[in-house]
């Protein structure tokens, strides 16, 4: 699996960033490529045992899958995993630090094989530290705004 992980310093209190976070509606807002984040089960919520819809365009290939959520510590840590699609693990740690939250988002990922999974590799290997990073500085821009 390929491994990743972005960190930034956002000034706003945990519980402020974990509930941004944890509105999914918000994602397409911040995670870059993402398309499509839709929870299957409004009623029973976002907590453990949650499953989303998502989409991504990566290049010229579209992505889809669901994650389920594995963890749901408010305000310390979220963390998911794929169900189906590409294979992705990760999690999103948030740590009070001075005027507000260190946030660490991990993700280790496994593509498809054959030749989709070749375009795919390609595209993701040159591209998705610097969406990652990006999503981060979005995610902090929005939160501050927000909060501030």
């Amino acid at each position: 699996m390929s491994e990743m992980t972005s960190r930034v310093h956002i000034a706003a209190p945990p519980e402020a960033v974990f509930d941004f976070i944890d509105r999914w509606e918000n994602a397409k807002r911040y995670l870059h490529r993402v398309d499509k984040w839709v929870l299957v089960d409004p009623e029973g919520g976002t907590g453990v045992g949650a499953v989303f819809r998502i989409g991504v365009q990566a290049g010229p290939t579209h992505l889809d899958g669901r994650l389920q959520v594995t963890e749901h510590d408010r305000p310390r840590r979220i963390a998911f995993r794929s169900l189906d699609g590409p294979r992705v693990v990760g999690s999103w740690t948030l740590t009070p630090s001075g005027d507000g939250t260190d946030v660490a988002l991990e993700s280790s990922y496994d593509l498809p094989g054959g030749i989709i999974g070749r375009v795919v590799g390609s595209f993701v290997s040159r591209n998705a530290r610097n969406d990652l990073d990006a999503s981060l500085q979005d995610l902090k821009r929005l939160v501050e705004a927000e909060t501030g």
